[in-house]
């Protein structure tokens, strides 16, 4: 059986019950050991890997929106619900700006399981929509902060807290799209760049490619005044806060440290983009056919970045993962007409 392990403080547990955080130190948990693959799917994963016109033959863009719920957060949903549903809970709480509750309402439907997801007020609309649609209870809070802290609240009604900043599972779900973009690439990419708020999708990236031979570098994209990691590696910078960048909206990820470790060990950086930089990522990103959210579009605006100060050149293989749908954002194209 595989373990629940504190790499803090040392903690150790078997998986034969519900955990999200270390119940010695509060800190964040890992899984030790082998892993089932999930029991409840709705068809995750195995996303495209492609080259986009416009961008040269060695950008591949890795189409993570296509999944079941239009955002990468199915593998995380698929692993976490399926141990949910293996240890008999019939009741999840999660907060969310959008992407992660709808992704836990269609996993937890799957399951058989009853959802509430707490969003803040600015949730965009399209995104609250589904998240209804799917089943699940909406409980709102005042802003992103704010709607974890009211999430954990209500587990103390008796339900499982989902918890996708925290949860270990949702964690090892990510894992496998590091081994996706070796197959499809046929090696190890020079660089991956992928956008990052809790940094789930950075981690699965970190730990999936650190079973290979060889560790591409890991560029995390923050947006403007949401970039605690950024922060915490080149010192605090003050920035406009992003309005488009919804699903970026995270500003003390549980991981941080780990989030620091993946980026610099891997040769990487962290680095900030803004609404401007965005809106341009999203108007090249439609003309080449590929219809993302702006918190997803920010991945190529990093690139550009990259690009432009020579840390990334025309010669290396570099993968960029567009994170999230952007039908659930109809007004977006508004913008940039």
């Amino acid at each position: 059986m595989p373990k629940y392990i504190c790499k803090k403080c040392g903690f150790e547990a078997d998986t034969d019950k519900w955990i999200w955080r270390c119940p010695s130190c509060g800190g964040v948990l890992d899984i030790k050991g082998k892993v089932e693959a999930p029991k409840i799917t709705l068809g995750e994963g195995n996303t495209p890997l492609i080259n986009l016109f416009g961008f040269g033959s060695n950008v591949y863009f890795k189409l993570e929106y296509l999944n079941p719920t239009g955002s990468f957060k199915d593998r995380g949903s698929a692993m976490a619900l399926s141990q949910a549903q293996r240890l008999g809970i019939g009741c999840i709480v999660e907060d969310s700006s959008g992407n992660a509750g709808i992704s836990v309402a269609a996993y937890s439907a799957a399951a058989g399981i009853w959802a509430t997801v707490v969003v803040p007020k600015g949730c965009e609309p399209g995104k609250r929509h589904f998240i209804e649609a799917l089943g699940a209870e909406i409980v709102e809070a005042e802003d992103r902060e704010a709607a974890g802290n009211r999430a954990r609240e209500l587990e103390t009604r008796g339900c499982a807290y989902i918890g996708h900043q925290w949860n270990p599972w949702f964690i090892k779900g990510m894992e496998t799209i590091a081994s996706e973009i070796i197959s499809q690439l046929g090696k190890v990419p020079d660089a991956v760049i992928t956008p990052v708020s809790s940094g789930t999708l950075l981690l699965g990236l970190y730990n999936g490619f650190k079973k290979s031979k060889k560790l591409p570098r890991l560029y995390a994209v923050q947006a403007s005044g949401f970039s605690p990691l950024y922060d915490a590696i080149h010192g605090k910078h003050e920035r406009k806060p992003s309005k488009l960048a919804d699903a970026l909206q995270v500003l003390n990820p549980p991981r941080l440290e780990q989030m620091k470790e993946a980026v610099l060990k891997s040769g990487g950086d962290a680095l900030v983009v803004n609404d401007e930089e965005i809106l341009n990522a999203i108007a090249k990103l439609l003309k080449a056919g590929a219809i993302v959210e702006p918190s997803s579009a920010s991945a190529l605006a990093g690139y550009m970045q990259l690009l432009n100060s020579g840390k990334i050149n025309n010669g290396e293989k570099v993968v960029i993962i567009l994170t999230g749908n952007g039908l659930k954002y109809p007004e977006m194209v508004s913008l940039i007409s």
